[in-house]
């Protein structure tokens, strides 16, 4: 039996009946929805199919403190470089494109001169002008968005802890008396701690280190958690893509020192998206990534949105057991397969 764990992201691709049984089998050992990703009047009847066709813990992530692109129509538009929109709500103005957001009082958060980076960023734009029409950007980096696409501002913004869809999920999680939970954009262990206060009854939290703020605050952090999930992908907003490798070792030690859980999610088979097989520097990243101390692995747009989500289970699933079966010496034995070995004699 394995003690690594595997957390699967259930989403287009493998919000299916079929597909959720054979993960169970293959060795899943948490499904997690996606509160960025699911309508909120759809919530709780997902929840309630996914445990019909599982035993294994069906876990809510919240949205946390991001501000993010809206529904955009066709789940794609392309912005073309120097061209003027629109952030947030407005009233339509001809040939000027609208790109919704997921705060209702933009104004209040934004000003002139802002600097936003979408997914990752794909699309920069910068604010230039506030009037009765709306909030007005320019297109300095062209691209193409989509929803529910997180966007970056080049500056300090506090957000509060949970969005208004959290809260009713929290809500609607009672009903249903789950108790474990992913938080998105954690900052602090107050962030923590105020979870709980939500819920009468004992829940776990798997903490998300995403921002510079939770790599200051994560010793608290741990200390009020139950595990904590290094997102490498909003991580990389806030540190260097040349040190996100030295992040990751950094925040699995200090876990590991206050004996706290850590799973790792982004881009661990991503060419599985579209790939029936990973590469061998994925492979190669996985490895190190378990051999480091990590106590499991996150599939988030692999089992999602991609076209092979069994697969990508199988894959992580047998690395895991790699891991936790290879002889302390390795011997050439080891590593050929029959095959090879015939080449060989």
């Amino acid at each position: 039996m394995k003690n690594k764990k595997i957390i699967a992201t259930l989403g287009p691709s493998s919000l299916k009946k079929s597909v959720v049984m054979k993960m169970d089998t293959l060795g899943v050992d948490i499904f997690r929805i996606n509160l960025s990703h699911v309508k909120i009047d759809e919530f709780e009847k997902t929840i309630k199919l996914v445990q019909t066709w599982t035993k294994k813990p069906v876990c809510p992530d919240s949205e946390g403190a991001q501000l993010r692109t809206g529904i955009i129509k066709d789940n794609s538009q392309y912005l073309s470089m120097g061209s003027k929109i629109i952030i947030g709500e407005s009233f339509d103005i001809k040939n000027i494109l609208n790109i919704p957001i997921n705060m209702s009082n933009p104004k209040d958060l934004l000003k002139p001169g802002d600097i936003l980076r979408i997914d990752f960023n794909s699309v920069i734009v910068q604010i230039i002008e506030f009037n009765n029409n709306g909030i007005f950007a320019r297109v300095i980096k062209e691209g193409i968005i989509g929803s529910n696409k997180g966007i970056g501002v080049d500056r300090k913004i506090e957000f509060p802890t949970f969005t208004k869809k959290d809260l009713l999920a929290f809500e609607i999680s009672k009903r249903l008396e789950l108790d474990t939970f992913f938080l998105s954009f954690c900052s602090t262990g107050e962030d923590v701690k105020n979870l709980r206060k939500l819920f009468n009854y004992p829940i776990k939290i798997i903490s998300k280190i995403e921002t510079n703020k939770a790599l200051k605050n994560l010793s608290s952090i741990c200390k009020e958690s139950d595990g904590i999930l290094i997102d490498r992908g909003d991580l990389s907003r806030d540190v260097p893509l040349t040190k996100i490798a030295f992040a990751q070792k950094y925040i699995l030690d200090t876990a590991l020192n206050l004996d706290v859980s850590t799973y790792v999610a982004t881009n661990l088979v991503e060419s599985m998206i579209n790939n029936s097989e990973p590469t061998r520097a994925e492979i190669n990243d996985i490895v190190h990534t378990l051999k480091s101390g990590a106590n499991g692995l996150v599939l988030a747009a692999e089992t999602a949105i991609g076209k092979f989500p069994n697969e990508c289970v199988r894959v992580v699933s047998n690395l895991i057991k790699e891991v936790e079966q290879h002889p302390s010496k390795i011997e050439i034995k080891y590593l050929l397969n029959p095959i090879s070995e015939n080449i060989i004699k």
